[in-house]
């Protein structure tokens, strides 16, 4: 699988506490990946270096398409009253880019038709519900031919309408070979959009549908849970099951390589925590000691 953007090892801190550490990841070319986690996982500081807007302590991020990747970062949060017309805020985002009149008319029309926001070119967008807000801020960030779009939390705050339609837009997006790196909650788009999910879990990132290693075809899927929590759907690839100290419980699947990416969204879904997700490698490798102590991670 060709990859457009690669983080080599890459560590960042802020102050005195370690948000991502010794983290490798690798983005697919003209696909849509997914960065999932509890809250204060990283996601959004992932994100951040992935766009360029902060640079790691330590490690590389290297761009494997071509010599320059054009990346559009789209934040979680946009400013609150924007005092311009659709048309007069993209012309004014163009220019700080450096964009001549020339190029920002076209890229304008082309954006406009692609988000079929042609009929609110000359509307103040004070006056847009948040799902067109959203969509401007996605059109702010492709204002330059755009190879990788980053976006964080893009359909937090949607009614289901202006989700759907979003949807629709990032799978419009995909079919015109533009990589999408986003971290999300809502799993319906996970279930519909998203070709590859990684998990954030202390400051590393674990990968749902892990390459097959030494001719296996099977992946260790490790998920803690309330010990209320229904296993019926996974009762033939349960391994393990064993109650912890705090109500809690940890069950260790094996499951398809093909069946992991699903396995793992439902898991998310029904409010597991993923320990751990790795290529099956060794039978009868052992659980890590903590999750018999039932430590807190």
């Amino acid at each position: 699988m060709e990859t457009v953007i690669e983080l080599q090892n890459v560590s960042k801190k802020f102050k005195n506490n370690l948000i991502i550490e010794n983290l490798s990841i690798s983005i697919p070319l003209n696909q849509v990946t997914a960065i999932v986690g509890k809250n204060g996982s990283g996601k959004s500081t992932l994100l951040k270096m992935i766009g360029g807007l902060i640079k790691p302590d330590t490690g590389e991020i290297l761009f494997h398409t071509k010599e320059h990747v054009t990346i559009g970062y789209v934040p979680e949060t946009t400013p609150v009253v924007i005092p311009f017309t659709l048309a007069e805020y993209l012309t004014h985002m163009g220019k700080i880019r450096g964009l001549t009149n020339e190029q920002l008319e076209n890229q304008i029309n082309k954006l406009l038709k692609i988000f079929d926001m042609e009929n609110e070119r000359d509307i103040r967008i004070v006056h847009f519900s948040k799902g067109m807000k959203q969509k401007v801020a996605i059109m702010q960030a492709m204002l330059e031919e755009t190879d990788l779009l980053v976006m964080d939390e893009p359909l937090s705050g949607l009614d289901q309408k202006a989700q759907a339609d979003l949807e629709q837009l990032l799978i419009a997006l995909k079919e015109r070979n533009i990589s999408i790196i986003l971290t999300c909650h809502e799993m319906k788009l996970l279930e519909k959009v998203v070709d590859q999910i990684f998990v954030i879990h202390e400051r590393q990132v674990i990968q749902t549908n892990s390459q097959q290693r030494h001719g296996e075809l099977i992946n260790r899927v490790v998920f803690e849970v309330p010990n209320m929590f229904p296993v019926e759907a996974f009762k033939n690839v349960i391994i393990m099951d064993e109650e912890i100290d705090d109500g809690q419980r940890v069950i260790e699947l094996h499951v398809s390589y093909d069946q992991t990416n699903q396995v793992v969204k439902e898991l998310l879904e029904r409010g597991a925590s993923i320990k751990l997700l790795e290529p099956l490698d060794i039978k009868g490798k052992e659980f890590p000691e903590f999750f018999y102590r039932g430590e807190k991670t």
